[in-house]
């Protein structure tokens, strides 16, 4: 279960325990104290990823502050841009590499909430090209050290890679950062968003999406409008969350996901929340199958939620 915008003190304080008690471990990552807060460090807002430990393993994880890869000018120029609407963001990231116990297969999920504002569409890409990175980076070291291969390797091989982004994107289906993870890969220089800022030489006229293509198990239901919110606010009810999977998991086959709230429940409310529904946003959930291989039918599930 992916979760984002948990206060660090409630997570210490409720939900660390109380998913203990249902055998479910967990792991944190905290948003860097912006200047003007105020309040104590352990009110601010993170991301969590729990897991059943029944069914998988964490063997290791990652955190990710993407100011500390912004502000690096070994990865990107420090351009006026790239310093004022770039490092100057809080946003984080946690990667976990899980074993699922009865395959063996071994799984990345990654969970992030991208920056907020709709006229910071080119944060919110930079933030995913950069959180694609990253998780190449940590498949490409863990299969390095368990088993000497290269992530293409790996790739191309009939395992595959299973990797699932989860999280709040800010971000429509129609937008720079689902077309990127959709399509693998974005030209900059086509996107009008993209063209009056300047990142410098360090990012070139194509984002490659070095993990490849991405797809949300909700694509259907998006096309067919049958599914058009997750978050449901008085002034704004749109889809921003997801849950993706890349095309290289080949061992994780969806098998059911959960239905938005029919329109005989939601008329009723203006917008969340309330006393009913605690959260502005709509849960999504999706259902794997976890195969190891086809030839034994050796199987097991594997369910994971995203956005609370």
């Amino acid at each position: 279960m992916c979760f984002q915008e948990m206060e660090y003190k409630i997570y210490v304080d409720y939900w660390a325990k109380f998913m203990e008690e249902k055998n479910f471990g967990s792991i944190f990552e905290r948003k860097l104290a912006p200047t003007y807060w105020d309040r104590n460090l352990t009110m601010m807002d993170g991301v969590s990823i729990f897991y059943n430990k029944e069914k998988v393993k964490l063997l290791n994880y990652e955190r990710i502050e993407f100011t500390s890869f912004f502000q690096n000018p070994k990865f990107f120029e420090q351009t006026k841009d790239t310093r004022q609407r770039l490092v100057s963001r809080n946003t984080v990231a946690l990667v976990a590499v899980l074993e699922h116990i009865e395959t063996h297969e071994v799984l990345f999920v990654a969970n992030t909430h991208l920056y907020w504002s709709p006229r910071h569409e080119d944060v919110k890409l930079m933030q995913t090209y950069e959180l694609t990175e990253l998780v190449w980076k940590a498949v490409q070291r863990y299969y390095h050290q368990c088993c000497d291969k290269d992530i293409q390797e790996q790739m191309e091989s009939s395992d595959g890679v299973n990797i699932i982004l989860a999280g709040d994107f800010n971000s429509a289906p129609d937008s720079m950062v689902s077309r990127y993870l959709v399509n693998g890969n974005i030209d900059i220089t086509k996107e009008k968003q993209m063209q009056v800022y300047d990142y410098g030489s360090t990012v070139g006229p194509e984002l490659l999406d070095r993990l490849g293509r991405f797809n949300s198990p909700y694509k259907d239901l998006y096309d067919k409008g049958t599914f058009t919110r997750t978050a449901y606010l008085p002034r704004f009810k749109r889809v921003i969350d997801y849950i993706w999977l890349n095309e290289h998991s080949k061992r994780l086959k969806v098998t059911k996901i959960l239905d938005e709230l029919g329109d005989q429940d939601l008329p009723k409310y203006l917008g969340f929340p309330n006393p009913d529904y605690p959260s502005d946003h709509l849960p999504i959930v999706t259902q794997f199958e976890v195969t190891k291989d086809e030839s034994t039918g050796d199987a097991g599930h594997v369910a994971y939620r995203s956005s609370l």
